[in-house]
């Protein structure tokens, strides 16, 4: 069965919600005090949204500056669940209350987006590419957003990672403000037992279909489901979502994936156990797509589930509880109207 996935986890989350209170005096001018905001279905996308941006914020020491992802994520140190290896990532939380430029290098035939997300999680602009692009409220809405650049890297290959890295240092922010980002003080208790409760809903969400994306574009409960479960994925216009529980016990499977996938960058497939969590293995082997994999004769390609001790190439190990990801990135209009899907494991010859 297909679900989504939370790809944020909950107790990163809230560990920022005592993060950065307002604090009030009282009328006796006795010591100031929070003023704690409760947390309902009503403004619970913004409290996430506020937890995200405070730590990205903090890993970059402040605003209007960026935390680069230098290396794939680390198997032995994941800070969140179902990670990709893909690509390598950046952020920056930018104050746009003045305006802003966003400065990016031209990566040549090298898949890099950046994603614009405000304070409300919808994404009102992707930009490809290098170039000099406009922040500003007119276009976002809200006083700050935040900037995720996703670049495509080889995560076996020291020098393309060294080469993405480079592309890193190119990327820069100017803005006419850069005031701190301070996350109300929501209560804590609140949103756990909220963001537990959307998570929960999230196993009936099919696909990333109307999660992500401009304020028009998305169906509300989706768009509230997708920001506990998701937070922060591209819109299904640029990457399409499929987390795949065959429930099948350890053994040898495979994936036939046709030479003409109907995408206009790549697709991948993440293998995950059952926590959501690259698993360390001897093969070092976690992700299979389609710009680093090994295809067949006729430009198809099999990806391995299991069965990985005999060397067969493009083979993912898997263990009790596993489960993947299918990301799809710039899917035709056949995928989004499920016209085509993508194929399922099955038990190999």
């Amino acid at each position: 069965m297909m679900v989504l996935r939370r790809c944020i986890g909950p107790v990163a989350m809230a560990a920022f919600l005592s993060g950065g209170a307002v604090l009030a005096q009282t009328p006796e001018s006795g010591p100031p005090v929070p003023e704690t905001i409760e947390v309902t279905i009503d403004n619970f996308v913004r409290a996430a949204t506020d937890v995200e941006f405070a730590k990205y914020s903090a890993l970059a020491g402040g605003v209007n500056r960026f935390f680069h992802f230098r290396e794939p994520t680390p198997v032995q140190s994941q800070p969140t669940i179902r990670m990709n290896r893909d690509t390598l990532y950046s952020a920056a939380i930018v104050d746009i209350s003045e305006g802003a430029t966003l400065t990016l290098p031209d990566a040549g035939d090298r898949y890099m987006t950046a994603m614009v997300v405000n304070q409300d999680h919808y994404t009102e602009e992707v930009f490809f590419g290098g170039g000099t692009h406009t922040l500003d409220m007119a276009t976002f809405g809200t006083p700050y957003v935040a900037v995720f650049l996703r670049v495509l890297v080889d995560a076996s290959d020291p020098q393309d990672v060294a080469a993405v890295n480079a592309l890193q240092d190119r990327m820069s922010v100017e803005a006419g403000s850069a005031a701190p980002f301070v996350v109300p003080p929501y209560d804590r208790a609140a949103f756990d037992r909220l963001l537990h409760a959307v998570i929960e809903l999230g196993s009936f969400a099919p696909d990333s279909f109307r999660v992500f994306g401009k304020r028009e574009d998305v169906g509300p409960l989706r768009h509230f489901i997708g920001t506990a479960v998701g937070w922060g994925g591209l819109p299904e216009t640029e990457a399409f979502y499929l987390s795949v529980d065959p429930g099948l016990p350890v053994g040898a499977y495979a994936i036939s994936v046709p030479a003409d996938v109907p995408v206009g960058a790549f697709w991948s497939v993440s293998l995950y156990n059952a926590a959501g969590f690259f698993e360390p293995n001897p093969e070092d082997a976690y992700v299979v797509n389609s710009v680093m994999g090994t295809r067949n004769d006729d430009g198809s390609m099999t990806v391995h589930l299991g069965g990985c001790g005999d060397g067969r190439v493009n083979c993912l190990p898997i263990m009790d509880g596993w489960n993947y990801t299918v990301r799809l990135y710039r899917p035709g209009p056949e995928i989004l109207d499920g016209r085509w899907s993508f194929p399922a494991a099955l038990p190999a010859d």
